[in-house]
């Protein structure tokens, strides 16, 4: 058996440039790999659509059409006067699918808040109708008695100043 010193020294051995200025590693691929003589590798790429290419690889729509008739700020707008607290969040309090939404079920949980919350994630309708609704750019996004409140980083700077109790509390959205 080697003693870890002899290993090491092996190693170091192996890891040295030969005489002719080429790694041993190198060797493998012969004369031209280690020389600017190296041959170049061609590659060429199918363009989507052509003949040949594979529909797999054809982009593919994100999210549904949009439903004809569906008047989502109406939705909307049902969904923030139904109760005195909704968070419009990616995933659900149990189980958030985002850090911010995480930190917004915390800090609603932590004042021991009844609300509702609608999981973004679900409906890109209403993802993208909350972000016109309120004229605010990311999720979550808080709602108390029908008025926006303001997202993840707003909800923090009002809980550690204490704004954030008093006006849930003032909705009577406390337990």
């Amino acid at each position: 058996m080697l003693s870890l010193r002899r290993s090491i020294s092996l190693a170091a051995v192996r890891a040295r440039p030969l005489r002719s200025g080429r790694h041993p590693a190198l060797r493998a691929w012969g004369p031209a790999a280690a020389g600017p003589k190296s041959v170049a590798i061609a590659r060429s790429f199918a363009t989507v659509g052509s003949e040949g290419s594979d529909s797999d690889f054809a982009p593919k729509a994100k999210a549904p059409a949009a439903s004809e008739g569906r008047n989502v700020q109406a939705e909307i707008k049902n969904l923030v006067s139904s109760r005195k607290v909704v968070l419009f969040m990616k995933g659900t309090p149990d189980f958030p699918m985002c850090g911010f939404s995480n930190k917004a079920v915390q800090i609603l949980d932590f004042h021991r808040t009844q609300y509702g919350a609608f999981n973004v994630l679900e409906d890109m309708e209403v993802r993208e109708g909350v972000k016109q609704f309120s004229a605010w750019p990311t999720i979550p996004q808080l709602f108390v008695n029908g008025e926006f409140v303001g997202g993840c980083d707003i909800m923090m700077e009002m809980h550690q100043n204490g704004e954030l109790k008093q006006l849930l509390s003032d909705a009577g959205a406390l337990k």
